[in-house]
């Protein structure tokens, strides 16, 4: 087993929505399913999300 720093990315109709998290698993595809596992527990508190940081360009 190791630590793996995992980037997920959706591409969703009005935007991207990355998530990113440091999991322990196997191998690579092991963590991929690991920190996609994770997400979907997070989506249970998704009412309870706030954003922390942002980047806002003029275009």
């Amino acid at each position: 087993m190791a630590k793996y720093h995992v980037t997920l990315k959706a591409n969703l109709p009005n935007g991207a929505l990355y998530w990113v998290t440091d999991v322990v698993a196997g191998d690579e595809d092991a963590a991929m399913q690991v920190a996609e596992q994770a997400f979907t527990r997070q989506l249970d508190t998704a009412g309870e999300w706030s954003f922390d940081e942002a980047d806002v360009e003029l275009l």
